[in-house]
């Protein structure tokens, strides 16, 4: 049950639509300890040999990502941790990516174990696994009067993630997945909502996020953004998909709302949907699917496929489709619409609320469409580009004005955050 609480190119054709069992959904898990400190281990080969492990116990090391590439991009920050014997060592690191690779300063200083370590970064940093990056180099180690070049290593473990970028590289169903996501700037590690996004047909995040701006809508505003990476050319079982190889589009969503849970501390009984074009679909499949998201908005793309959609309880749904989209058709809106009416009860009466025309230059307008009968929390609501075509509203229209018309009449990114933010499952 759910109840109330006080983007770019979206695809070139509809194909047809893949079939797809409905798979049920595990129940909403409770949330993951807090994170813990960040780790970091140092060590000096030689002799004589240094080796020194730990979590901060004050300061912290960022480790973020580049939207782009999914690559390392910064590893910046200072920290105190127990050094050698009863004292305490300050680590250091100033190092970000450049034209040839991660390149940057490294510095230790442990007065127990009268030990300094000053290092020049320039490449070797590797990733061994999920959020822990580690370095292999020379460095100069000073122990008293006396210094010499020896070889250093420092691993730095990001268990407390910080505000910023940050990248998932997973492997499913065969094949290496990813997704991107910005940590606002007042992320502290205390429980969040998360809205994930889909990208459409062609785009992958990185665009997705040029031409819609949501993790920058989110970053002011106390939310995680995700935005997963489809496998090839869109998502599987809508319309634009692939159907093969068989990557199980739906067991990734699942395991990215694992992450998030269990390293970003998310909350799991606010984790929302959105999607654009076949990422639209895609949201209407999930819908369908996945009882883990609290509410959905789909941007110029609807519920395909409808005998198939089997939601475990009724769904707060909006859909954003503009009447001039030769894309993916304004035609489509009604089936969709009459399906999730039907299913959340909503009765037939709908009352239309025509918006302020705030940018008259856009040469579009706006209606609302609300079905005022819909029991309380399971609200159905439809927004009406008029004249708008295949593009993200309030965004950048990724090919100017070939797919269509862009409303500057509303943004997307607030029209999406001010539905889903009001419900939480219980």
């Amino acid at each position: 049950m759910v109840h109330p609480r006080p983007k770019f190119w979206r695809g070139l054709a509809a194909a047809c639509l893949a079939g797809a069992a409905l798979s049920a959904v595990p129940a909403v898990s409770a949330h993951a300890a807090p994170p813990a400190d960040d780790r970091v281990t140092v060590t000096v080969a030689g002799s004589p040999a240094y080796d020194l492990t730990g979590e901060l116990s004050s300061g912290a090391i960022a480790v973020l990502d580049n939207v782009g590439t999914y690559e390392t991009d910064k590893i910046q920050g200072t920290g105190t941790l127990p050094g050698t014997n009863g004292g305490t060592a300050e680590v250091s690191f100033q190092i970000a990516r450049s034209l040839f690779g991660l390149k940057g300063d490294f510095t230790l200083k442990d007065p127990g174990a009268g030990v300094e370590i000053s290092a020049r970064v320039n490449g070797g940093v590797t990733v061994p696994e999920q959020a822990t990056v580690r370095w292999e180099g020379n460095g100069t180690v000073r122990r008293g009067d006396a210094s010499a070049t020896r070889p250093v290593t420092f691993t730095i473990e990001d268990r407390r993630p910080d505000p910023g970028d940050h990248a998932i590289r997973i492997p499913h169903a065969g094949q290496a997945r990813n997704a991107i996501l910005r940590l606002p700037d007042d992320y502290d590690g205390t429980p969040r909502p998360v809205l994930f996004h889909f990208p459409g047909l062609l785009e992958w995040p990185g665009a997705a996020e040029f031409f819609g701006r949501m993790a920058d809508y989110a970053q002011t505003r106390g939310f995680i953004m995700i935005t997963p990476e489809h496998h090839g050319i869109g998502w599987q079982g809508v319309p634009g998909g692939a159907s093969s190889p068989d990557v199980d589009d739906p067991g990734f969503v699942r395991r990215l709302q694992d992450i998030l849970v269990e390293r970003f501390n998310a909350d799991p009984a606010r984790l929302y949907a959105s999607g654009m074009s076949n990422g639209g679909f895609f949201t209407h499949r999930m819908a369908c699917e996945n009882d883990r998201f609290a509410a959905y908005v789909a941007v110029a793309g609807q519920l395909t496929g409808s005998a198939a959609c089997h939601p475990k309880r009724r769904v707060p749904i909006v859909m954003i489709h503009g009447d001039g989209d030769f894309i993916v058709p304004y035609s489509t809106v009604r089936p969709a619409l009459d399906f999730w009416t039907r299913h959340n009860g909503c009765g037939d009466r709908a009352v239309a609320t025509r918006l302020p025309d705030i940018a008259p230059d856009d040469n579009t307008t706006v209606v609302r469409h609300d079905h005022p009968d819909c029991p309380p929390g399971t609200p159905v609501i439809l927004y009406q580009i008029e004249g708008g075509g295949h593009n993200w509203p309030g965004g950048i229209p990724f090919l100017g004005p070939f797919l269509g018309g862009t409303t500057y009449d509303i943004d997307a990114n607030a029209v999406i955050w001010d539905f889903v933010s009001r419900y939480r499952l219980s």
